[in-house]
């Protein structure tokens, strides 16, 4: 690599920060590696990259969240169209729900989002969510930052799809769209708490046909429900949408509520503010990952947690005493 060039020193570097797509899924790939020469590899990638100030203009990030069946891959392909038509680049990062037994997924975004998988603006990847929670895989985090390096505005943030529990993507984002169906009966889930709460705008999608009156009566209730919670710190009342991906109606408003959503924090400071907690948020999770695998991988530790099992079969510990015991042990090996 030449000094002129003042990239940061990693192989995938120059390529990445110029927007070489094989460059981006070989860095992802290596995020999401099981090994752990993949993980250093990965590691010193990051850490190269955090060197380089990006100069490009500052990125948006949006989750989009919501059961499956309410049409999120078409929706995004709706959205991700328009944004390409405005000459942005986009980056889809989807997450497949994985099988608890052997770990596998469908992985089949691409087929369902034809049309942006075809454009040279676009971006799709697909990534599993094996045994991570929240609605988001384990290296989601580091693949937004790799989609940003490689100079792409908006990435879009695909949920497993599980409703109430999908809160950890909220840490990821600037901007959360919760997406629900017209006339599914779940309208006593929006006084809930949860995801309900943490939604900066709902988006009854499908509001198209015969569900057209229904998506209108589901986003007067909403509207009221979202009356009950309080309200945001930075004055912002999540507005309630209505869309129809496959008559691409809706999109622009929900696009403008975005781009008003982060003048808003941009302007009154909270933008920065954010990006900085949710990289605390970052390491925090990325250290307690690490703290576990320290754990898991110490042999004696395993060892103790065999007899420990076998003591709270036999009733001789408690939970929580046996637990104490595996924590005291571990303490004194540090």
């Amino acid at each position: 690599m030449k000094k002129k060039d003042n990239l940061p020193n990693h192989p995938l570097c120059a390529p990445l920060l110029k927007g070489d797509i094989q460059a981006l899924s070989k860095a992802i790939s290596l995020m999401e590696s099981q090994l752990k020469k993949h993980h250093e590899e990965a590691a010193g990638l990051l850490a190269a990259l955090k060197t380089w100030q990006p100069t490009k203009k500052q990125s948006i990030r949006v989750a989009i969240s919501g059961v499956p069946g309410v049409g999120k891959s078409t929706f995004i392909e709706a959205l991700g169209s328009y944004l390409i038509q405005k000459n942005r680049k986009v980056a889809v990062l989807t997450i497949d729900p994985s099988s608890q037994k052997s770990g596998g997924s469908i992985l089949g975004d691409k087929t369902r989002m034809p049309l942006l998988s075809q454009s040279p603006l676009a971006y799709i990847r697909t990534t599993p969510a094996a045994a991570t929670l929240g609605g988001v895989a384990s290296n989601t985090r580091a693949s937004i930052q790799l989609c940003e390096a490689a100079g792409f505005e908006v990435i879009l943030i695909e949920t497993v799809g599980v409703g109430q529990n999908e809160l950890s993507v909220h840490e990821l984002v600037d901007f959360f769209l919760l997406l629900k169906l017209p006339g599914a009966g779940d309208e006593i889930q929006g006084i809930k708490r949860g995801i309900m709460e943490v939604a900066d705008a709902l988006l009854i999608n499908k509001a198209d046909g015969a569900g057209a009156p229904l998506a209108k009566k589901a986003q007067q209730f909403f509207q009221a429900a979202l009356h009950a919670f309080p309200q945001k710190e930075n004055g912002w009342n999540p507005p309630v949408l209505l869309a129809s991906a496959i008559e691409n109606t809706g999109i622009t408003e929900v696009w403008s509520q975005i781009e008003a959503y982060v003048a808003l924090q941009k302007k009154n400071g909270q933008f920065l503010i954010q990006r900085q907690q949710q990289e605390i948020l970052g390491w925090q999770g990325q250290l307690n990952e690490m703290l576990l695998q320290e754990f898991n991988q110490d042999p004696s530790i395993q060892s103790l947690i065999k007899r420990l099992a076998l003591g709270i079969k036999k009733g001789e510990h408690t939970a929580a005493s046996a637990s104490k015991e595996a924590i005291k042990a571990f303490r004194k090996q540090a």
